[in-house]
């Protein structure tokens, strides 16, 4: 993360999902990353927990909610394991793997913002150009993307978790997903070793993405890559009959 950080002057980290602040750490504590932070939690438990830890030190801000396509409520699946908690119905359809830690503990209702909210109206925000957006909410990653509108164009970067055995009802698999972030004017940057225990039933992996546009600006790719991308999404989507 250090090598995009730097590259692309990121002046901001959006941490959607961010549990108990493990993904905050590692940006402060091994990216060295030193500006705004805005940590988004949706579980209260965990909302409740950052808040009395870090989330609201120097350059970090808490806000305690979902983020999807629209604002207003939705009712949170908290599960068992805490990590798996969705906004989205569980499944043990396809595998049973973490049946146990998948099953619904409770259900609660939230409040839901949107990233154009956050990026246009949160003080640690308003004035950021480069964000960097993490998303690790469960299967509602394109909900939250959609979210952003024309906020979209001030993500530079962002990571997301990509299912390969869906553990949600609806939850788009890793190639849908990979593509609509592309059409959304993105490129696949890099894709790390994410568990080697999930061989060879792996459930998820994390793929970062950046921005057509910001690579063109830095010279590491030609104007034409991203009407060459375009061209290339709407030729392998499938045709309606």
């Amino acid at each position: 993360l250090r090598t995009p950080f730097a590259l692309l002057d990121i002046d901001i980290v959006m941490d959607v999902g961010g549990k108990l602040g493990q993904y905050a750490r590692l940006v402060r504590e091994r990216v060295n990353y030193r500006g705004a932070l805005i940590t988004v939690e949706r579980i209260p438990v965990m909302a409740q927990a950052l808040r009395q830890r870090f989330a609201n030190g120097p350059g970090g801000a808490l806000a305690a909610c979902a983020l999807g396509e629209k604002p207003g409520h939705a009712i949170l699946n908290v599960m068992q394991g805490h990590e798996l908690s969705s906004l989205l119905q569980p499944s043990n359809v396809a595998s049973d793997k973490l049946e146990r830690q998948n099953q619904v503990q409770q259900r609660v209702e939230v409040e839901v913002s949107t990233l154009r909210q956050l990026l246009r109206e949160h003080p640690l925000a308003q004035g950021a150009r480069n964000v960097y957006l993490k998303l690790d909410v469960q299967g509602y990653e394109l909900p939250v993307l959609r979210g952003a509108q024309d906020s979209l164009s001030r993500i530079v970067a962002l990571q997301a978790e990509a299912s390969v055995i869906p553990l949600y009802a609806g939850v788009p698999s890793y190639h849908e997903l990979m593509r609509d972030i592309e059409e959304m004017g993105f490129q696949l940057s890099f894709i790390p070793a994410h568990n080697y225990t999930q061989v060879p039933d792996m459930i998820d992996f994390d793929c970062h993405f950046v921005s057509r546009r910001s690579l063109i600006s830095k010279g590491y790719l030609r104007a034409q890559a991203t009407e060459a991308a375009v061209d290339s999404a709407d030729s392998a989507r499938p045709r309606r009959t």
